[in-house]
């Protein structure tokens, strides 16, 4: 059985720290990977045919993150879409 993770603060020094040393073409990835993930979970793709369109972008969306994601490092890709 593993013991339950804690969240440890990080102090804003460290975060910016953290920050400065990614590039902004990554970071601005992952929040478009997790904006088109929220989508994905919003819309159904058996729907209208607007939620099918809205859908089909949001995963256009998070296809075009994931490549830049994985570009800077493979274990950055975001999963969990269908």
């Amino acid at each position: 059985m593993h013991p339950e993770l804690v969240p440890v603060p990080v102090p804003n020094r460290i975060a910016q720290m953290i920050g400065r040393s990614i590039p902004l073409p990554v970071i601005e990835a992952e929040f478009a990977a997790g904006d088109a993930l929220r989508e994905i979970g919003r819309l159904r793709p058996l729907g209208s045919v607007e939620d099918r369109q809205d859908y089909e972008a949001a995963l256009g969306q998070l296809a075009r993150a994931n490549k830049t994601l994985a570009a800077h490092h493979p274990a950055f890709v975001v999963r969990g879409a269908a």
